[in-house]
């Protein structure tokens, strides 16, 4: 019986762990449920809120293109990537693996890593900075200053500063300095540089580039304001290096004890200043390890392409094992090598069409022309990848996230025709530099549709090298004239005063003993300006082609009609003349135009009226943005017919008193011509939409009816008898095979508040019509202070006559 209780309670107690272990189970079973279906949405977002990552993914800028004679698209920038090359030192303190199992060299064996480092990497290094530098070919004279820069070492001799202050003093050097044998010596040094030195020197410079350990010093900043480094440098804070513009925090001379009171010091400082205290300032006064160290920026992608094959070969010579459990695999002796990429953009023709372009800076942002006004266009859309991700391996599980992938910018196509495009910019080149003019800008229009066909500007930049607008240079005697000719006033010179170089105001220009600097580039980031569009001036007697055109349309003016004209007229207190003296005299309006006659002028508006001639000039787009595809255009000013009192009246009449752009007085003269429709300009031919390929971009085809056909028609035949009779005009300005037509203009620059005349002192202005029989094109001209004569028909008609005959050669 006993047995048999026993027997009973131990299956009782089986039972009952039996049964307790099935509740466990249905217990577990029911939480996993909960779990998995219940809260798995709940538990799901609070893993993806713990590990997820959203990363951008960039898209390529569109590209802009100009046509070719052909119709055939030319492709005029790039996106090119170029590489930063990096080491990260800390991959270097080891030695290689002396085991014979691993075939390594027998002189490698056991040897410190750095040194075979260096060895393969210098080739590289060499033919960036000797060979191709960025998208560049290097000459020998570069490579040479690449070189110096690169290491350090003064390769070069050095001319002194040299300054000329005005009215011919100058620095002393200018006589002591022996100018022969310095030239002497900087050509010898040249012809002795050779390839051998550069590598030891690129060597020598890596060994102390490539430092492995804790660093010396951590860097603060990069300041500009030199009262605040004189501070700094006054104190003579033991931990505080200032060189140069730069500072930097020299922490092994700091401890636990004083690390503190440096930090706070610093701070004070920065804030007394108002300087912003840099990213991870409190880290910057403790050690720090040495790890990623930049060895040259801008690298060839060809060349990244070498790094990347030099890595493959050398793969197998390997570093040891552990030291001290640090180290844990084997690596190979280029395995900290880092290629950074970035994307650059690359303008392959230069200076061609550089002001209508403009250029994308390094932060990929577009500045001045297409580039700005369409800056979000190019730029395109960013994509983005979104998911969970791990500390390791980033983002996991191919159904783990989301991709939006990037749409790359548009490309746009513009209405330059390329060839023409590039024998007016060698036009303008040539001459302004033996007009001794300050720029030169030249617009060809299409007068049936708007299009712009050329648009110059001399002297201009090259975009993938802006910087020479923005660095200061001594101003020697070679610019004498900059100081001495007072014409020279819209060329900025430079001062230094309170720790900083500022803009030199007109007594500092020409005071003498003060040093002056000047941009390297002589003009400053006024180059980067299309003055086109951007720059509106007093245009002088072209305008007189409006004045004659409202008074024929209105009804009011015969060519053949007479006046008296005595040289001057008098109005108010103010005298009003004529330049030339062909025009005294009783003669028809048609002498008067192509005279360029202002007291004729002045008799054609006083029977217009302020308010028909104002209301005109407001049709024909002036006063007004004619929003043309392109950044920072400027409306310029014409006065309101209200408000206009007589003697401004009377000088607008011929030019005077009113500001108008390139672009509008184009626009505006194919209007003449035309048939008398105001045509909207446009640079724009079309724009290819990457997001909707099908979306076709609309032309602009914007237009007003201005003038009868018959006012365009006796236009026409007046603009082609001033080119074909006025002596001023037909030897400099005609081609007697072709029915051009034309009109000069000459307009005085003010300054201090009165007008100047003179060689430097006028803006010279010549339009022309290539033909007067069939008016397919519109070019108009501004010389910007001509200094070899001032008037327009000498100086701007026999730059037209050269358009006029390769158009004409050309035939668009």
């Amino acid at each position: 019986m006993q047995s048999e209780w026993i027997q009973s309670f131990i299956t009782r107690k089986e039972l009952q762990l039996i049964g307790f272990f099935c509740f466990l189970f249905v217990i577990i079973i029911i939480r996993l449920v909960q779990l998995q279906i219940f809260d798995h949405q709940m538990y799901d977002q609070l893993l993806s809120q713990q590990h997820y990552k959203e990363s951008l993914l960039d898209p390529d800028r569109g590209n802009i293109y100009a046509l070719d004679k052909g119709g055939h698209p030319v492709k005029l920038t790039e996106n090119i990537t170029l590489y930063d090359l990096a080491v990260d030192a800390k991959e270097l303190n080891w030695t290689f693996e002396s085991d014979p199992r691993f075939n390594l060299p027998t002189s490698l064996r056991g040897q410190p890593m750095k040194p075979r480092f260096i060895q393969l990497i210098t080739p590289i290094v060499y033919k960036h900075l000797c060979e191709i530098n960025g998208m560049r070919q290097v000459s020998h004279e570069d490579c040479v200053k690449n070189i110096e820069l690169f290491s350090g070492k003064p390769l070069l001799p050095k001319k002194p500063d040299l300054f000329y202050y005005g009215n011919g003093s100058a620095s002393p050097e200018y006589d002591t300095f022996d100018f022969s044998g310095y030239n002497a010596q900087y050509q010898q040094v040249l012809s002795g540089f050779t390839k051998d030195k550069a590598i030891a020197l690129i060597v020598e410079r890596l060994n102390e580039k490539i430092q492995i350990g804790i660093r010396s010093q951590n860097s603060l900043g990069y300041f500009s304001n030199q009262e605040f480094l004189n501070e700094l440098s006054g104190l003579n804070l033991p931990y505080l290096k200032v060189n140069g513009n730069y500072v930097s925090i020299l922490t092994s001379v700091l401890t636990d004890a004083n690390r503190d009171n440096a930090r706070k010091t610093v701070k004070k400082l920065l804030e007394k200043w108002k300087v912003p205290l840099p990213n991870g300032f409190d880290s910057i006064f403790s050690p720090k390890e040495w790890r990623y160290i930049k060895i040259i920026s801008g690298l060839n992608p060809a060349l990244a392409q070498e790094v990347r094959e030099l890595k493959v070969k050398h793969e197998k010579e390997l570093s040891t094992l552990s030291r001290k459990d640090e180290k844990t695999i084997r690596t190979p002796v280029l395995y900290s090598l880092v290629l950074e990429p970035y994307v650059m953009r690359y303008y392959p023709y230069g200076e061609f069409l550089s002001n209508v372009l403009g250029y994308v800076d390094k932060e990929g942002n577009g500045h001045y022309g297409i580039e700005e006004y369409f800056d979000a266009v190019l730029k395109g859309e960013k994509g983005t990848l979104k998911g969970r991700t791990t500390s390791w391996f980033g983002n996991i599980g191919t159904d783990e996230f989301e991709i939006s992938s990037a749409t790359d910018g548009n490309d746009i196509y513009l209405t330059i025709d390329v060839g023409l495009q590039k024998e007016v910019e060698r036009l303008a080149k040539a001459e302004v530099s033996s007009l001794r003019a300050d720029w030169i800008s030249v617009m060809v229009l299409d007068t049936e549709n708007g299009q712009v066909k050329a648009s110059v500007n001399a002297p201009t930049f090259n975009p993938n090298d802006y910087n020479d607008a923005y660095t200061l240079v001594p101003l020697g005697k070679e610019y004498a004239d900059l100081v001495d000719n007072q014409s020279y006033v819209d060329i900025p010179i430079y001062v230094y005063s309170g720790g900083a170089y500022k803009q030199a105001k007109w007594n500092e220009r020409a005071l003498s003993g003060q040093q002056k600097f000047l941009a390297k580039n002589v003009v400053g980031s006024q180059v980067f300006v299309d003055k086109n569009i951007t720059v509106p001036f007093e245009p002088g007697s072209i305008v007189k082609a409006f004045t004659v055109g409202i008074g024929l349309d209105a009804d009011e003016l015969r060519f053949e009609d007479k006046y008296q004209d005595d040289g001057s007229i008098k109005i108010d207190k103010y005298t009003i003349k004529n330049a030339s003296k062909d025009c005294s005299g009783y003669h028809d309006f048609l002498h008067a135009f192509s005279y360029s006659c202002n007291v004729g002028m002045v008799r054609v508006v006083q029977k217009l009226g302020k308010a028909v001639f104002y209301n005109y000039l407001e049709k024909l787009g002036f006063g007004q943005l004619t929003n043309i595809e392109l950044a920072g255009e400027k409306e310029g000013s014409i006065p309101k017919a209200s408000l206009a009192y007589m003697t401004q009246f009377f000088n607008n009449a011929f030019g005077q008193g009113v500001s108008m752009t390139n672009i509008q007085l184009a626009s505006a003269y194919a209007a003449l011509v035309n048939g008398g429709y105001y045509r909207q300009p446009t640079i724009i031919q079309n724009i290819v939409d990457k997001k909707n390929p099908d979306n076709i971009y609309t032309q602009r085809n914007n237009f007003v009816k201005i003038f009868k056909q018959e006012t365009t028609e006796k236009l026409k035949s007046a603009f082609h008898y001033i080119i074909s009779t006025n002596p001023g005009y037909s030897k400099k300005s005609n081609i007697e095979s072709a029915k051009l037509g034309a009109k000069s203009g000459t307009s005085q620059v003010a300054f201090r508040g009165r007008y100047r005349g003179g060689e430097g002192w006028t803006n010279g202005t010549f339009a022309g019509i290539v033909t007067t029989d069939n008016p397919k094109y519109v070019v108009l001209i501004w010389i910007r202070r001509p200094r070899s004569n001032q008037w327009g028909g000498n100086t701007a008609g026999p730059i037209f006559k050269q358009i006029a005959q390769y158009i004409l050669n050309y035939d668009l």
